[in-house]
């Protein structure tokens, strides 16, 4: 069992996985754009937020609820209850699994052509919609182990999920794509489902190791007299306010996918070209922003159980100081992102996607890396604490927000797409500061404002120093593409030396993170 007072190192650990399973998920992102191009990849990104709503709805609470509840339960020492819990989490999630799926099957039909207006939709619908089913189920999984603290098979099951979807988009996309571009979509959806069935495997092969070992050691299972019917309710009381909570994202991505096209086909784009447009936004800037997401999730993910057994121990001091471990770790990482993804927008999907025109509305979304952080971070911290209810009314304030945002700012001809972008900052700012205030009137939590703006110091000093490189790289006559990756590099170096200058990357951080 890993070290249960440091939930830095289970951040690491899920951080670490996150970034090889995002740089994989990045890299096909380029390839596939090429082949497709910006409608195919528009097409793609107006069907997927539909199994993503679904995904939410039924499975994003799961993980969340179940985390907790072991980790209250193993601190209480009543082991058995935590068994208890795993199999009731199972077979909830079996039977709705296999409902949600044909439900969205027997619905592509209607969802392509009533909802999102457009029939080339269906047959992406339709190949992503057992994901449902593998992706509930690894729910479970990942819920039961990060109960226990322990990361490392939520990771190695990310990785090796990732691996196979991305391995049979790229597949699928080339074998498909002379059919057309929307069956070239359609495969590219069809990955999450074998993602989805060899990441399964892989956390049941550590469910049985796990089993395994807790039978060697011959430890008599203890149990607090709940039924597992009393359990089954109290998961799903926890996971159904995350779920919705949760769902609100994906439920905004699909309006999104309704109402910017929509938006711009009403300012005298062609549908072709607002598809493509909308492609920009989703399918490129937006997948560039979730980047950083991947070591805030990490953290977020283990900042949930941590918090739950310091409150269970009724140790005040230790759940404040997590709160704040875990906002300066999301500070130093979404900081640099924002300032580095907006100096270098247009250069950036040059590079990445031979599209330097998803420039356009990354440049404004770069400042969303830093909202989100806040978002997901104080989150987790009120979901920690037992109070997910309110991160989720915040989360629909947050969606109601970004869909008015989104629709207004859209509509104006100088802003376009750059509206939606906007939209989504601003939305997410005013979801970010919510939760924040709510976490610190629950937690008596007092925020470290000093690191933060020392952090920024040192973001807008590394923001000149790529700036600058950049301009002096291309002046010696360098391509643009290499003068991006080595304004880059130079950013990394400079952005790190200054951190440690100011001691807000310091030995005893990377110390509690290695323990």
């Amino acid at each position: 069992m890993e070290n249960k007072h440091n939930f830095l190192k289970g951040a690491a650990i899920l951080a670490i996985a996150g970034a090889l399973s995002k740089i994989m998920g990045a890299l096909y992102r380029i390839p596939l754009a090429r082949m497709i191009g910006a409608e195919g990849i528009g097409i793609y990104q107006m069907a997927y937020p539909i199994y993503t709503t679904i995904l939410a709805l039924a499975t994003a609470g799961v993980p969340v609820a179940i985390s907790v509840l072991i980790s209250r339960k193993e601190t209480q020492g009543y082991t058995g209850d935590s068994r208890k819990i795993f199999k009731v989490s199972l077979a909830i999630l079996f039977v709705f699994g296999i409902i949600l799926t044909l439900i969205v099957m027997q619905s592509a039909h209607f969802i392509a052509n009533v909802i999102l207006r457009d029939p080339r939709t269906y047959y992406a619908i339709l190949a992503v919609a057992p994901a449902i089913f593998f992706a509930g189920m690894m729910s479970v999984f990942r819920g039961f182990f990060q109960g226990h603290q322990s990361m490392v098979p939520t990771a190695v099951s990310q990785v090796i999920e990732q691996l196979f979807r991305v391995t049979a988009v790229l597949i699928l996309a080339v074998i498909l794509l002379p059919r057309g571009i929307e069956f070239a979509a359609a495969g590219a959806t069809f990955g999450a489902v074998v993602g989805g069935l060899f990441g399964l495997m892989v956390l049941g092969v550590y469910y049985w190791q796990f089993r395994k070992n807790e039978r060697e050691l011959l430890q008599p299972l203890k149990y607090s007299g709940t039924t597992s019917k009393e359990l089954g309710i109290e998961m799903v009381r926890l996971a159904i306010p995350v779920s919705f909570g949760a769902v609100v994202l994906p439920l905004v991505q699909m309006l999104d996918a309704i109402i910017v096209p929509g938006r711009l086909i009403a300012l005298n784009y062609t549908t072709s070209q607002a598809t493509a447009m909308f492609g920009h936004l989703s399918g490129m800037a937006a997948v560039l922003i979730s980047l950083p997401t991947i070591f805030t999730i990490s953290i977020a993910t283990s900042l949930v159980p941590a918090i739950s057994e310091a409150l269970a121990q009724k140790d005040h001091p230790l759940l404040r100081s997590r709160i704040n471990y875990a906002f300066r770790a999301g500070m130093i990482i979404s900081f640099p992102c924002a300032a580095g993804l907006y100096i270098l927008a247009f250069q950036i999907c040059d590079l990445l996607y031979g599209m330097p025109e998803a420039g356009i509305p990354l440049e404004p979304m770069a400042f969303s890396c830093i909202a989100l952080a806040a978002f997901q971070l104080s989150s987790a911290g009120l979901q920690g604490i037992g109070r997910p209810e309110i991160a989720m009314r915040h989360l629909i304030i947050t969606g109601i927000l970004k869909v008015i945002f989104n629709y207004t700012l859209t509509s104006v001809p100088m802003l376009n797409i750059k509206g939606a972008a906007i939209g989504t900052v601003i939305a997410f700012t005013i979801g970010s500061l919510l939760n924040i205030i709510y976490l610190q009137r629950l937690t008596g939590v007092k925020y470290e404002t000093g690191r933060a703006l020392k952090i920024a110091i040192v973001t807008v000093l590394m923001a000149i120093a790529v700036k600058i490189s950049y301009g002096a790289i291309v002046g010696m006559d360098i391509s643009s593409h290499i003068a991006t990756a080595g304004a880059i590099l130079i950013g990394v170096a400079v952005y790190g030396i200054l951190l440690f200058i100011t001691k807000e990357l310091d030995l005893n951080m990377l110390k509690m993170i290695r323990s």
